[in-house]
Parts: structure tokens; C-alpha cells; sequence
């Protein structure tokens, strides 16, 4: 069975945009349009520095850019926020209503991603 490569819209982007891949490796701080290349055929994941990067040039949050990569890590991280946020529980001390608080906080930005128009 053929496994699914994640999707990324980066060369939807540089297309709509009429960049070349050497033109958008330049922009994003790379000398060559291969590290490109890799990252639009989903042969090598994209860096930090390109996500914040291509964010700075075209206004495009992660999750538009990288949906599935943004998935996966929204998943991952909300397992442990719930994990210690059930552990928490009971604790009356300010620093764990502190901590409450900023768990609460990614469950209800999560909750309206989730239900946000386009997910």
C-alpha cells in the first residue's frame, strides 16, 4: 500500500506569486532552489526557518502552508496538554492555576480550529 506524502501548498504559493524556485530559495536565505524542490515534492520536511520565513514573505500562517505537518503536531501536543491537565486536577496551588489556565486556553483555541470554516 502506497503511504500518503504530507500536503503542503508552498508551490501553490510560489506559483501564484510567479517565483521560480531558485527567486523563493533566494528570498527564503537558501543559495539553491533544490532545498526547494525537496520540500514541494514532500521529499524533505520544511525547517523553521522556512516556515517563519515563508510566513514573513506571503502572510501565510504554518497550518495554511503545511496542513498536514501542522496536524500532526496540533495532535501530538494537545495529547500531552490533556495528559497533564487531567493530572493537574485538584491541586489548589497558584502555580497550577496558572498552568490550568494556559491548558484551558489551548483547548479552546484547538476547540475553534476545529470548527472553524475550511477544517
Amino acid at each position: 500500500m502506497k503511504t500518503r506524502k504530507p500536503k503542503n501548498y508552498l508551490r501553490s504559493y510560489r506559483l501564484r506569486w510567479g517565483l521560480s524556485q531558485g527567486e523563493l530559495a533566494k528570498l527564503l536565505g537558501w543559495k539553491r532552489a533544490e532545498v526547494i524542490s525537496r520540500i514541494e515534492k514532500k521529499i524533505r520536511q520544511p525547517t523553521l526557518k522556512l516556515v517563519i520565513a515563508c510566513f514573513i514573505l506571503f502572510g501565510a500562517p504554518a497550518a495554511e502552508l503545511f496542513p498536514d505537518i501542522s496536524a500532526s503536531i496540533e495532535t501530538d501536543v494537545m495529547a500531552r496538554v490533556w495528559e497533564m491537565y487531567e493530572k493537574i486536577q485538584g491541586d489548589p496551588s497558584r502555580k497550577t492555576r496558572m498552568k490550568i489556565e494556559l491548558l484551558e486556553g489551548a483547548i479552546e483555541r484547538a476547540k475553534q480550529r476545529k470548527h472553524a470554516p475550511g477544517s
